[in-house]
């Protein structure tokens, strides 16, 4: 086989030169040289244009038996596969068609009015608060400042306490606007809670020990599981919601206004029912 593609490469023919056919079905060289990479060593192409070759003809005797041997569902085959190509090239048209129209850009203004008309959609699945925290080794013993920076949590205090987490190497999450979903604060603060509700309402600043490590944590807002989600934990599947929305949109009127135009063509036409 070797020989074969050797004698195909290196004469002038076309292309389309055929280097094997195999029950009525041909390999044409360009459909072989189009998978070999152009930094392979001429023997190493030679090498994997022979498998190839090999490969295709396995297939086409598999497939040719499998023809044989299933003639019996032959129709129901046939069936299946025209559906299969036509929902492949539906699918590759309509998506083209969306592609090109559908407008991604979502502003804040449209993710709060979907929130606001649709809270049903987004309840919390646990609770969520919105806090800050920093630890520490125990060791240090000056948090004086810490705490009231903590307390206060706003933007002259942050920056600052930022600074001094920085200056002595502690953990920290500052940031006053995310919500955390209650589970995923306590894998950074494990703080042993034995009456939940009345430890998100504590807004003042707590502070533990654990593990040789000194936590401070304040808690400044919470909200509690299956009420609606804040917008902040929403807006992302929001988003995606309205470009959904969109997309839909643009489908439908696509379908709608190619059945009326066929209709106008009369590329339709249809018979009047018999009762």
């Amino acid at each position: 086989m070797v020989c074969c593609i050797q004698a195909c490469t290196n004469s002038n023919t076309l292309n389309e030169q055929v280097v094997i056919e195999a029950f009525n079905k041909v390999l044409i060289l360009d459909s072989i040289s189009s998978r070999i990479p152009d930094n392979l060593s001429y023997d190493d192409s030679l090498v994997l244009a022979d498998r190839i070759v090999d490969g295709w003809i396995r297939e086409q005797v598999l497939l040719a038996q499998a023809e044989k041997s299933l003639q019996w569902a032959e129709l129901k085959f046939e069936q299946k596969i025209e559906n299969y190509r036509n929902a492949l090239l539906v699918s590759e048209y309509e998506n083209q068609y969306v592609n090109s129209r559908l407008n991604r850009n979502v502003t804040e203004d449209e993710i709060s009015a979907f929130h606001k008309m649709n809270p049903e959609l987004f309840k919390l699945p646990e609770h969520v608060v919105r806090a800050v925290f920093i630890h520490l080794p125990e060791e240090e013993n000056d948090l004086d400042s810490a705490k009231i920076w903590l307390q206060e949590a706003d933007s002259s205090s942050i920056p600052r306490l930022e600074k001094w987490c920085i200056e002595r190497n502690a953990t920290f999450g500052l940031d006053s606007e995310y919500w955390w979903f209650l589970s995923d604060l306590f894998d950074q603060v494990p703080l042993q809670v034995y009456r939940v509700e009345d430890m998100l309402k504590n807004r003042k600043v707590v502070e533990f020990t654990s593990d040789k490590r000194t936590y401070l944590l304040h808690v400044l807002d919470h909200r509690l599981k299956d009420l609606p989600s804040p917008l902040e934990i929403a807006s992302e599947r929001i988003e995606e919601i309205i470009i959904q929305n969109r997309r839909k949109n643009l489908l439908d009127e696509l379908r709608d206004d190619l059945v009326k135009e066929a209709w106008s063509l009369g590329l339709i036409s249809r018979d009047s029912i018999q009762h």
